[in-house]
């Protein structure tokens, strides 16, 4: 699980938050905390006091990929292949397996056709996705996805959602302003001023008893779950 105990960092006053493994939405008003809290969770925002463990580690000895609102901000080579290859080669892994790894992420995320184009010459989706190809490809402990939906179609979600379900990536918390995509979470923590003001599962079926609103992520959970079934 992931631990926080007692921190303080930036606007941040969490005496104690459990995330547990599975996919974690963080919302809240513009100015919540909720990038100082993502930040806090990769190590790049170390804690002022108090502790973060990611089962049982520190967030710098463990491994963390990061997509933002803006990835291209974060692009570090001009060819897509080299950017998905990046944290395999600083690694030392060998050009077999980085090769084999690459071509196997760009296959499932139906980016194969990018792998020689120039980063700069992408549309949006193709960043994004080049981004997450990048933020994937070396099977992080953790994932962070910071507002990286703010641009995005519902299709190109449920694409991404996909990938993640299958990746195997043991945390993934992710910062929306959409309640539509929060529904897809297993749990949801709401900040308000830096403050833990909600801390809820959204699998469970007591949760339901919601009132149904477009605004309230119960809702779209439900809605979700009965598409699933093949409800209308």
């Amino acid at each position: 699980m992931i631990e926080i105990r007692s921190v303080r960092a930036g606007i941040l006053k969490i005496p104690s938050c459990t995330i547990h493994p599975g996919i974690c939405a963080i919302a809240g008003p513009n100015g919540a905390g909720k990038t100082t809290f993502l930040k806090l969770l990769s190590g790049i925002l170390p804690a002022k006091s108090g502790s973060v463990s990611i089962d049982g580690k520190e967030p710098s000895a463990c491994t963390i990929g990061w997509v933002g609102e803006y990835p291209d901000r974060n692009i570090l080579f001009p060819r897509v292949y080299d950017e998905l290859a990046s944290s395999l080669r600083f690694t030392w892994q060998s050009c077999e397996s980085s090769d084999l790894k690459v071509r196997k992420c760009a296959h499932d995320l139906g980016i194969t056709h990018l792998l020689d184009r120039d980063i700069h010459g992408l549309s949006g989706g193709e960043l994004i996705l080049v981004a997450f190809a990048a933020a994937c490809i070396a099977s992080p402990d953790l994932l962070i996805l910071d507002e990286t939906d703010s641009h995005l179609d519902e299709r190109f979600c449920h694409h991404l959602e996909e990938f993640i379900r299958s990746s195997g990536i043991r945390y993934v918390v992710f910062s929306t302003h959409r309640p539509e995509q929060m529904a897809i979470a297993d749990e949801m923590i709401r900040l308000v001023r830096g403050e833990v003001a909600e801390h809820l599962s959204l699998t469970e079926e007591s949760d339901y008893a919601f009132p149904d609103h477009l605004s309230n992520p119960w809702f779209w959970r439900k809605v979700q779950t009965e598409l699933s079934k093949g409800g209308t």
